[in-house]
């Protein structure tokens, strides 16, 4: 009997971060494990992983995948050099050679890879690329303590680096087109293009329980793309003291409270204050769909002021905005990064480059109800093109052509020439 395939999954941040990533990883790990359930499917993370949080916060079906975690546990002194810029770099190197050693396992590794790089010496390895790195600002090049306890046991000394990390991946897989144009500036290489699951519901929205609430969904957090809280309470806060009444911003997501991240959220009830805005602190699932079931207008305005010179900083692609477009929100969203391919602007939502656009933009929805009604129609219309269904089956199609070879070529069991005799 052959034995069954080993396919591993690794982010450098599951366990310890809830966002559009780790969903993308949780519902590929979902996809292969429905797909090919003969193999035996693992999830390898930095951390130790509450999975019913990943299930409740993500809307993620774990059951069947076996989790190992780098870590036993997170401690102090992890926390410790998290809260140090300079040392992100070498803690970042640290983290991800922790992992080489689990993949010489896997038939199959699939990484998923976002500023910390990842190696691999599994047979086949698949990347699922949310933003390259800038190798050129990037060296892999370890202080020597690490190396000494990380390069030299598995034998990738090379020169005093690490073998070329991107060399590692055969296949690469990427959000967006935005995502592929800097893959193939920064690496050379190609990507094929699997935009994020989204969850769009089987029904049609109930257009009368539409309120006047604009919504944003984001991690609080400060640094890399932050999803700029503070300029959508600002914005609001200038239509409300231009006359702007009945209407509330509600802001839901994760919140970080370690290291550079501790006081933000803070920062931003003390921004809203006095004005009718919630915030919805660590909101699950459940909740943050009844928001978007709710909700006339959706803001999103990550990468704004972000300096130009670094791509990464732009959002990627933009799940929440696509998620409340399947709930018939109208998205009124920053027209840089992956944004345009999710909303086309005048058709089926409004893109904007200024806080003055965003402001108008969103007063004149406000005193439009028609028009805010047939961009709602239009945007629900557009949403099914990123569903969840769609998803699996562009990753399922990516990946059995490997898996078939894989299944064909794979080593035969222990004993077996043996037994056949």
């Amino acid at each position: 009997m052959d034995r069954p395939l080993k396919i591993g999954l690794y982010s450098p941040f599951f366990g310890s971060t809830l966002g559009g990533g780790e969903k993308y990883l949780g519902v590929t790990a979902e996809a292969v494990r429905d797909a090919f359930p003969g193999h035996q499917v693992e999830i390898v993370t930095p951390v130790p992983v509450d999975t019913s949080l990943y299930e409740r916060m993500l809307d993620l079906d774990l059951s069947g995948i076996r989790f190992i975690s780098t870590n036993r546990r997170v401690t102090w002194l992890h926390r410790a050099l998290n809260a140090l810029p300079t040392l992100r770099l070498y803690r970042d190197l640290f983290i991800g050679g922790q992992a080489i050693e689990y993949t010489r396992a896997y038939d199959l590794f699939i990484a998923m890879v976002y500023v910390i790089p990842v190696f691999s010496l599994a047979r086949h390895s698949v990347m699922l690329c949310q933003f390259p790195y800038n190798k050129a600002k990037h060296p892999t090049r370890l202080p020597r303590a690490i190396f000494d306890i990380y390069a030299l046991p598995y034998r990738l000394l090379r020169a005093g680096r690490f073998p070329d990390d991107i060399g590692c991946f055969q296949e690469i897989i990427c959000q967006s087109s935005y995502v592929r144009k800097w893959i193939a500036e920064y690496w050379k290489r190609d990507a094929a293009i699997i935009n994020p699951p989204i969850d769009v519901p089987p029904a049609e929205p109930n257009w009368e329980a539409k309120a006047p609430i604009i919504l944003s969904v984001g991690r609080f957090f400060r640094g890399g793309h932050a999803k700029r809280h503070d300029l959508m309470v600002g914005a609001f806060r200038e239509l409300c003291d231009a006359g702007l009444t009945g209407w509330e911003l509600h802001l839901a997501g994760s919140v970080h409270r370690q290291g550079q991240n501790a006081g933000y959220y803070e920062s931003i009830v003390e921004l809203a204050r006095g004005y009718p805005i919630h915030l919805h602190p660590d909101a699950e699932y459940a909740q943050v769909q009844d928001l978007y079931r709710r909700a006339s207008i959706y803001w999103h305005a990550a990468g704004y002021g972000a300096d130009p010179r670094d791509p990464a900083l732009l959002e990627h692609f933009g799940m929440t905005t696509a998620e409340a477009m399947g709930h018939g929100v109208v998205p009124v969203v920053i027209g840089s990064g992956g944004q345009p391919e999710v909303v086309q602007d005048g058709v089926d939502g409004l893109l904007w480059n200024d806080e003055p656009q965003l402001i108008s933009a969103t007063r004149r929805l406000i005193d439009d109800p028609n028009l805010r009604r047939r961009l709602a129609i239009e945007a629900r219309r557009s949403a099914p093109r990123f569903s969840r269904a769609e998803f699996k089956r562009k990753m399922i199609e990516s990946l059995k052509p490997i898996l078939v070879e894989l299944e064909a070529t794979r080593p035969a069991p222990a004993g077996a020439n043996h037994r056949n005799k």
